[in-house]
């Protein structure tokens, strides 16, 4: 874990409520980018997944699917591939994206920069297959490097 993660990780444990969920890779990816914790109180539920992302637009962020831009395809592409095809794309290092990664039934989010690096990354050293990458705007307006 890198000192970025260790500094924005909002819990240590998965906040369950009989309708749904807090994770810790979700708030700790939501409090990096200026969102805190008591601000909403699921970032998925059993009838939305991925509720984390109504959380984003309500606070201003924009995000926007970058899946075909990329050529990655959901559940086939690995981290390794996409690390690489970031390096080759016209991002830079000051563009944010989240990751969503998935493993047998479990589920994970992460933030990179546009060279592929992790910024916040919860469970490091895990093989995820990519379910979505989405670019973030609105995130130099409201938080600096």
């Amino acid at each position: 874990m890198n000192l970025t993660t260790k500094y924005n990780k909002a819990i240590d444990h998965h906040v369950r409520h009989t309708k749904g969920s807090k994770t810790v890779c979700v708030s700790t990816c939501l409090n990096y980018l200026g969102i805190p914790l008591d601000s909403y109180h699921y970032t998925s539920s059993n009838k939305n997944r991925d509720a984390w992302k109504n959380v984003l637009r309500k606070h201003g962020y924009s995000i926007r699917s970058r899946m075909s831009e990329l050529r990655t395809s959901k559940a086939r592409t690995t981290m390794t591939e996409l690390k690489r095809r970031l390096k080759a794309s016209p991002y830079t290092s000051s563009d944010r994206f989240v990751v969503e990664g998935i493993q047998a039934k479990k589920a994970h989010l992460m933030i990179l920069d546009g060279n592929g690096e992790p910024i916040i990354d919860t469970a490091v050293g895990r093989r995820w297959k990519i379910n979505g990458i989405s670019l973030i705007n609105g995130y130099n307006k409201k938080r600096a490097n």
